[in-house]
């Protein structure tokens, strides 16, 4: 290894990771400037239309909605695109410089299903995918809208009405009221919570882990202490003393056998008396 060559890799890559972050932080500039942009463009929407920027998307927690939309035409999620180059739909398919973009219009549904979630009846949330252009862009990718800044509040000016001034009123003020940290939007399906187990359940449950750890402290005592060797040898001693003792023991007479084997002594010491006695006579 040459002099210096460590440091120099290690500059190296610092150097790359520079370049890296100032790529990543022209890229959050320019959609910034994006946001500001059409901002500035939906400044034209007249009375009676309330617009709100810079939501938390429910159900994610690092993610963000643009601006929402809310007026006599209904609910708007509005995604602001600050892209370069050519725009267009051709048969409802999003393309940027003759390339699909599905994934932007799959966002931009996503995030008008999870507000869904959250505005009141009768009101009807819509995508919308806003690019800042000088000309006018119109079409739909599906189910979400496409414009430009260029003609936004005329695109939007042309739903027909379907909310009330009350119904915009109670719709804003649900999605203003919307914690950061809102369920999964209803377009999603959740993933089923287990039932809860009842109360005799769980200390069962929990008691068995706790009796299985006290048995295997208790054997692991009596391996390491000799107990476990000196038990096994004590019960194998009282197994063969039963099954072949030492010592027979003999059976204890019973009591009638015993006071007839008194009696039979007696008669025979009075037999053997009187033929001492007869003896001494002659």
């Amino acid at each position: 290894m040459e002099a210096g060559e460590s440091a120099y890799d290690v500059a190296k890559r610092q150097r790359e990771m520079a370049e890296r972050l100032q790529r990543s932080a022209a890229l959050w500039e320019r959609g910034a400037e994006g946001e500001v942009a059409v901002a500035r463009a939906l400044e034209a929407l007249p009375d009676g239309w309330v617009v709100l920027h810079d939501l938390a998307w429910p159900g994610r927690k690092r993610a963000n909605i643009d601006h929402v939309v809310v007026g006599p035409g209904g609910v708007f999620v509005v995604d602001a695109k600050n892209w370069s180059g050519r725009v267009e739909i051709r048969d409802q398919v999003l393309m940027q410089n003759g390339r699909r973009r599905e994934p932007a219009v799959v966002s931009a549904a996503e995030a008008a299903i999870g507000l869904q979630s959250i505005v009141p009846p009768p009101a009807s949330c819509m995508g919308v995918l806003c690019f800042v252009h000088d000309d006018p862009l119109t079409g739909w990718a599906r189910d979400v809208m496409v414009c430009s800044t260029s003609n936004v509040a005329t695109m939007l000016l042309s739903r027909p009405s379907v909310l009330s001034a009350e119904d915009v009123r109670r719709s804003v003020d649900a999605i203003r009221l919307m914690p950061t940290g809102s369920p999964p939007a209803s377009g999603r399906l959740a993933k089923p919570r287990p039932s809860t187990p009842s109360r005799t359940t769980a200390k069962r449950r929990r008691g068995h882990p706790v009796a299985v750890l006290v048995g295997a402290l208790v054997l692991l005592f009596a391996v390491s202490s000799g107990g476990l060797a000196k038990a096994g040898g004590w019960l194998g001693e009282r197994m063969v003393e039963v099954i072949a003792p030492t010592d027979p023991v003999e059976p204890t007479p019973s009591q009638p056998a015993k006071q007839r084997e008194q009696k039979q002594q007696k008669q025979e010491n009075k037999q053997l008396d009187g033929q001492q006695s007869r003896s001494r006579a002659g």
